[in-house]
């Protein structure tokens, strides 16, 4: 009898081997996982944001570049319905440091030209 529920047992396992269908083996997309790991790094290096200067549409461009063999990174400001002025900042070790010292390029040229006044602008130098 015990023989009976061991064959039994060995049949079953068996035609549930040969019903369960193994899925098709896919290749290793390599490129897909580069591309995503591209993308995401060039996101986060160049940024082009809008900024608001005393009630004015600006923007912000942000990139990386190489100076003397080390990672630098270069800002630039500019208002287009404003202004021609562009504040610029270059070879800082900081990105947020680059931002900030273009924006402020950018302010203390605006007041010097008399588009806005230093006490509106002090958040900004």
């Amino acid at each position: 009898m015990a023989r009976g529920y061991v064959s039994l047992l060995v049949a079953v396992v068996v035609v549930a081997g040969v019903l369960h269908a193994p899925t098709p083996v896919q290749g290793f997309d390599f490129s897909a996982i580069l591309s995503s790991v591209a993308d995401t790094a060039i996101n986060r290096l160049y940024v082009d944001r809008e900024i608001n200067i005393v009630d004015h549409y600006c923007t912000l461009n942000r990139s990386p570049h190489f100076y003397r063999w080390e990672l630098k990174w270069r800002a630039t400001v500019t208002c287009p319905g404003w202004t021609p002025i562009k504040g610029t900042a270059r070879n800082y070790y900081s990105p947020n440091t680059a931002e900030r010292e273009a924006t402020r390029d950018f302010v203390r040229k605006a007041v010097d030209r008399g588009l806005i006044e230093k006490e509106d602008v002090t958040e900004w130098l």
